[in-house]
């Protein structure tokens, strides 16, 4: 193949002729569903892209665009979905289903025991009443599980479990009651709550950063509480524990109803929790070191007063916590004027 002579110029052939451009304000609607469709508003974008293609059906992109956006119109179709299943909503999973299962056979084996000490078991009564319990509760969460569970399922079924046995503890020391009738407030408990955990996943079906928000704020606030009233002169167990069932009851429920409000992940949730952990450490230590071993009861208090600004500080850092990282992409087959054959590829960054 010969060069050309140096006198020529070698240019490309022309997209488009003249006579097959379109309008102006043409070429301004398509700009506009492009800028569209890589904001995220395929709706708007599909929509703009047809009135180009009516307008002007040779337009050379509108038609492969207008199929990249019924692309990601379709159910899965955007590949930016798999970033918010943290956050929304969650699909079954197989490692929620044996956690399930592991808790629900270690309830079982606890009610077990927990009936056998009411009806004075022997050591064998034991040993066998706690294993049919915990064989009950493994076969009948393998088989009510059988079409699938949520992550968020599972630990609200989990939840409801061990804070059910928390309040059934905390109620026979808050309400100073005999052996037996203690021994049944922990059997109702655990039973009890466990059945409002089932009920929730089943009605409710909530993610497990909404879960995890209603037992942070369970948790905290029985702690913050018990670490301001440590520094009362009140020994007076009964109050104490009455006090606490209402903080975590409190602390559950406006967290769990501000969870409906509030789209967060059980990733961020356990930053969040280290976070109150380490104010509660640093509350602490700073006023030992200050007013040394005679602190005392100012120790709780900065603790206290810690855990609250670990809490705080955490939740503002972690604002951005469960945005997708990843950039919001989406490839199609694309079909060039020319005849050719490639990719097209659109996305946010």
């Amino acid at each position: 193949m010969e060069a050309p002579p140096p006198s020529e110029t070698v240019t490309a052939p022309p997209l488009m002729s003249s006579a097959d451009a379109c309008a102006p304000d043409v070429e301004a609607e398509y700009q506009s569903g492009f800028d569209a469709l890589v904001s995220g508003n395929d709706t708007k974008a599909l929509r703009l892209f047809e009135q180009v293609l009516a307008r002007c059906p040779q337009h050379p992109y509108a038609g492969e665009f207008a199929r990249l956006t019924q692309a990601r119109l379709q159910p899965g179709g955007r590949l930016a979905t798999a970033a918010a299943s943290t956050v929304g909503k969650e699909p079954h999973s197989s490692a929620a289903r044996a956690s399930l299962v592991v808790v629900q056979t270690l309830h079982g084996a606890a009610q077990g025991v927990l009936l056998c000490a009411i009806g004075d078991c022997s050591g064998q009564g034991y040993a066998a009443v706690s294993l049919l319990g915990a064989g009950a509760g493994a076969a009948s969460t393998l088989l009510l599980t059988r079409g699938g569970i949520t992550d968020g399922q599972a630990a609200v079924i989990n939840s409801g479990t061990v804070w059910g046995f928390w309040f059934g503890v905390a109620s026979l020391l808050a309400f100073d009651l005999n052996d037996n009738d203690a021994l049944g407030a922990a059997i109702l408990g655990g039973a009890g709550f466990t059945g409002v955990g089932v009920l929730l996943a089943h009605f409710v079906s909530p993610t497990s950063g909404q879960v995890s928000l209603a037992n942070s704020g369970g948790l905290w606030a029985g702690v913050v509480t018990a670490l301001f009233l440590g520094t009362s002169d009140n020994n007076d167990t009964r109050a104490f524990f009455g006090v606490e069932l209402g903080a975590t009851a409190a602390g559950i429920l406006s967290m769990a109803i501000l969870s409906k409000y509030v789209e967060v992940s059980r990733g961020r949730m356990l930053i969040i929790d280290a976070g109150g952990i380490l104010g509660g450490l640093v509350g602490a230590s700073a006023v030992y070191l200050t007013a040394g071993n005679d602190a005392g009861d100012a120790i709780l208090i900065g603790s206290g007063i810690g855990v609250l600004g670990g809490l705080a500080l955490t939740t503002y850092l972690t604002r951005n916590f469960d945005l997708p990282d990843a950039p919001q992409v989406t490839l199609a087959p694309l079909t060039t004027p020319h005849g050719g054959k490639g990719l097209s590829l659109a996305g946010r960054f």
